[in-house]
């Protein structure tokens, strides 16, 4: 029969490992909640830079309709204008974004073409024009007369690298992998793009009547 004493240190002896395997249980629960909280400040990040570059967008539309009053345009400009895409840039959010890209896409060719490059692109409180006729070399029209989409590339303001597809994915992209850094969006491939001087211009169309 045990003695008092030994009762004791047994007793002892539980309460030392029960209380220690409290502390280990309280101490992985505190290591988890410590993950779960930085996995929330992770994705309120990601979501804080997410909002800014979802706020930039590019696409494809006609600047002239009837009414060419505030076009500084010449008539003969115009004339071909009329019939020509432009290309509308926005940045909605409340910060520029930086080394921004624009590449046109041409139904004669799977390459895009690097069409535009700015430093930046401040808050617009509307969608600004890069005309794609008037910012355009002459020799460079039967481009513009065969582009069926455009895509963006751009810097928000934490430095995040960011491309927005011809089809209006928004993609987050690793400056350290080349292929992204250099390439094009398309859907889940990164296409290199072309510069226009090195585009095999086909024929131009006939002037429009």
């Amino acid at each position: 029969m045990p003695s008092s004493a030994d009762l004791a240190a047994w007793v002892g002896a539980v309460g030392t490992w029960a209380a220690l395997g409290a502390a280990v249980y309280g101490a992985r629960a505190a290591f988890h909640m410590i993950r779960v909280e930085r996995e929330r400040d992770r994705e309120q990040e990601r979501q804080r830079q997410a909002d800014q570059a979802s706020s930039v967008a590019v696409w494809l539309g006609r600047a002239f309709g009837g009414d060419h009053s505030d076009s500084l345009a010449t008539s003969v400009v115009l004339c071909r204008e009329s019939f020509f895409p432009d290309i509308y840039l926005v940045n909605s959010s409340r910060l520029p974004v930086y080394a921004v890209g624009v590449f046109v896409w041409v139904d004669f060719s799977d390459r895009p073409i690097r069409w535009q490059d700015r430093v930046i692109l401040p808050p617009t409180p509307e969608p600004v024009i890069a005309s794609a006729y008037l910012d355009a070399a002459p020799d460079a029209a039967p481009v513009m007369e065969r582009v069926v989409g455009v895509s963006i590339a751009f810097r928000d303001a934490e430095g995040t690298h960011w491309q927005r597809t011809r089809d209006g994915s928004l993609h987050r992209i690793d400056p350290a992998d080349a292929n992204q850094r250099t390439g094009v969006a398309d859907g889940h491939r990164f296409v290199q793009p072309q510069n226009l001087e090195d585009v095999d211009l086909p024929a131009a169309g006939p002037e429009p009547a």
